[in-house]
Order: C-alpha cells, then sequence, then structure tokens
C-alpha cells in the first residue's frame, strides 16, 4: 500500500500521547539532570562553597540537556508517526461504521501493511458483507410480500 502523507490522522488521541510522551521525557530530563548534580555536588563538596559546586554542576549539565532537547521532536514525530499504525484503522473503522449507521453507502475497507488491529477490517467485511446479504434478502421479501398483497387484493 501507499505511504502516508499525514502526521496526524487522529490529532486528539496523537496529541494526547505526544503530550504524555513530552510529560514523561520532562521528568526523565528533570531526573537525569537531578542525580547527575548530585553526585558531582557530592564528589566536590570540601573543595568549594555549596552553591559554587552546585551551579558549575549544573553548567556541567549543559551538553545532556542540549542534546535532549535537540532529540524531543524526533522522539515526538516518531511516536506519532507509530501511533499512525493504530489511530489510522481506527480512523477508517469509525468513519466506515458512521456511514453505515447513516444508512450511506460504505465499501469494504483495508488498512495498510504495517497497521495494527488488520484483523479488524477482515471482521468488519464479513459483517458489511452480512448486512448487505440481509438487506437483499429483506428487499427481496419486500417484494414477494407486496406481489401476494396484489395477488390476494390485500
Amino acid at each position: 500500500m501507499y505511504e502516508r502523507s499525514r502526521i496526524l490522522v487522529d490529532p486528539k488521541v496523537q496529541w494526547t500521547i505526544a503530550g504524555r510522551l513530552a510529560g514523561h521525557w520532562t521528568m526523565f530530563l528533570v531526573c537525569l539532570v537531578a542525580i547527575s548534580t548530585l553526585v558531582r555536588v557530592i564528589f566536590t563538596a570540601g573543595d568549594q562553597p555549596l552553591l559554587d559546586s552546585a551551579w558549575s554542576s549544573l553548567k556541567a549539565q549543559t551538553p545532556i540537556i542540549l542534546v535532549m532537547l535537540m532529540l524531543l521532536p524526533v522522539f515526538l514525530r516518531d511516536s506519532l508517526k507509530l501511533s499512525n499504525r493504530f489511530a489510522g484503522p481506527m480512523y477508517r473503522l469509525r468513519t466506515a461504521l458512521r456511514s453505515l449507521a447513516q444508512n450511506k453507502e460504505t465499501g469494504p475497507i483495508k488498512f495498510r501493511t504495517g497497521d495494527f488491529w488488520l484483523e479488524a477490517a477482515d471482521d468488519f467485511n464479513i459483517v458489511l458483507a452480512q448486512l448487505e446479504e440481509l438487506k437483499s434478502e429483506n428487499t427481496e421479501l419486500k417484494r414477494k410480500i407486496e406481489e401476494s398483497a396484489s395477488v390476494f387484493g390485500v
């Protein structure tokens, strides 16, 4: 199948994932800097005043902070692209179900290679075929009832 052109298929779901990832990333960065700074302060205790030691230890964390800041957009983009593998199929399934609920013409759905929940498309397509068969049988039965009613003058 073809490659997705959009990063966000279901913005509500995907921005929630991105926000959660950014929150976890922030907690990780704060813990990483705090632990590293604390260890440096402990090992330099006695060599310099506590505030000077803490400040120089924080300044020493600048490369780690910069690298982590550069990696955040990479993490977010990759997570959003990965989330397409389940947000996209659920979006297509919801759209098809909404069309059915509104009695609109709906065809079979197919998910992309690599998507999660491929079986959901197969199950939907089976149910869609059964629904179409029942509609056809219903139409045929209505026609027969009308024919019978006209024959008997009812």
